[in-house]
């Protein structure tokens, strides 16, 4: 349903007109909350209406004729007022196509937008659900959907293709790209959920079998929930460290040099060379170089990322960037009277426009951003 113009246009049709049913009304809401963009296209329909659209001219209109239906009434000789409610209404589902050929075809690249804020040329819109998956045989799979893998290996998703549907790959690895600007929710055939991050990548089987499941986190952010086999160990690789559970709630992350596991729940075993460490929950273990540094959890600040929510608390404008940098897929520069090392505290939800997200920034800073497309400077207020 959600990859399919046509029938979200009939859904968008059929609000106006003020018949939608049950079921169809559903649909509709959940297309609009899968993708920030999709609500606030809704709403910006909703504004048109309130603004003098003549919304009772949907009813001349269905998908199979609504045309033909134009053009018969153009022969009739339709009075002037008529048209300009008919104008109206093509210019709303002209909009519907506009929308669906700029936003929901784009590869997920087109989210600079008009910016309700003058200060700023433009917005940009946060990250959205989205990823690829390199197969073992090196097919590539796009998906806009989170990601379940049954038990015996097969992906179930709205792709129309099958990760692992030939049996020699069920236990090849699979290789989850999650690009910048993205996020995507991952369910292992063993029924271990990961929230994975925006600029990660994770091999995984389509299906674990022996007596150990491993995955390996390449790069980035991932939350696992893992499911509980106490005969088969879980284990995550990571920049040549290792993290074993039976099933526990823990947190990875791997960026650039860094490495870190947060524990939540359960109990992990942290080993990097002949160096391990058992971590309990509220606890957190650093990878720094061969040593292992262990310390209490914010989880807060930590797991931030996976309750949707940028969280601020004594970071450099440096870390800050990075996370904007990663979540709306921007080129960051700051100008020479930066400092780097002052530290700032704020905290706004990850589903906002960068906009507000500067806003609040600016709010607890002195410090000012200049947007321009997908390029963000940062300098150092005037006063």
């Amino acid at each position: 349903m959600k990859n399919n113009p046509f029938d979200i246009a009939d859904l968008i049709v059929k609000k106006f007109r003020g018949n939608l049913t049950e079921e169809e009304s559903i649909a509709l809401s959940n297309w609009r909350d899968d993708d920030l963009r999709n609500k606030l296209f809704l709403e910006d329909l909703e504004k048109k209406s309130a603004q003098g659209i003549d919304t009772s001219v949907f009813n001349q209109f269905d998908t199979a004729r609504g045309w033909e239906s134009v053009l018969k009434k153009q022969q009739r000789g339709t009075t002037v007022f008529m048209w300009r409610s008919i104008a109206a209404v093509l210019a709303v589902l002209i909009s519907i196509t506009i929308y669906f050929l700029v936003y929901q075809f784009n590869d997920g690249t087109e989210r600079i937008v008009e910016s309700k804020d003058a200060k700023y040329k433009n917005d940009v819109l946060p990250a959205i659900l989205g990823a690829k998956v390199i197969r073992a045989d090196g097919s590539e799979i796009k998906v806009e959907d989170n990601i379940l893998f049954s038990a015996d290996g097969h992906m179930n998703n709205s792709s129309t293709e099958a990760i692992g549907s030939e049996a020699q790959l069920l236990t090849k690895l699979n290789t989850l790209v999650v690009p910048a600007a993205n996020y995507i929710n991952l369910t292992l055939a063993d029924g271990t959920k990961v929230w994975v991050n925006a600029n990660s990548r994770l091999n995984f089987p389509s299906k674990f079998v022996g007596n150990e499941r491993r995955v390996t986190l390449l790069e980035g952010e991932a939350y696992f929930e893992v499911a509980k086999d106490a005969h088969r160990p879980f284990y995550v690789e990571s920049k040549g460290a290792e993290v074993k559970v039976l099933g526990t709630h823990f947190n990875v992350m791997a960026y650039s040099n860094q490495l870190a596991t947060t524990l939540v729940e359960g109990s992990v075993k942290l080993s990097k060379g002949d160096k391990s460490v058992m971590l309990r929950p509220g606890e957190r273990g650093d990878i720094n170089g061969s040593l292992i540094d262990v310390q209490p959890a914010d989880f807060q600040k930590e797991l931030a990322w996976k309750n949707n929510v940028f969280y601020f608390n004594g970071d450099n404008i440096v870390k800050i960037a990075q996370e904007l940098q990663s979540w709306y897929d921007l080129e960051v520069s700051f100008s020479n009277d930066i400092p780097l090392l002052q530290t700032y505290t704020g905290e706004i939800r990850r589903d906002a426009n960068l906009s507000e997200v500067l806003n609040m920034l600016e709010f607890v800073s002195d410090l000012e951003f200049k947007v321009d497309k997908n390029k963000l400077l940062i300098s150092k207020r005037k006063i």
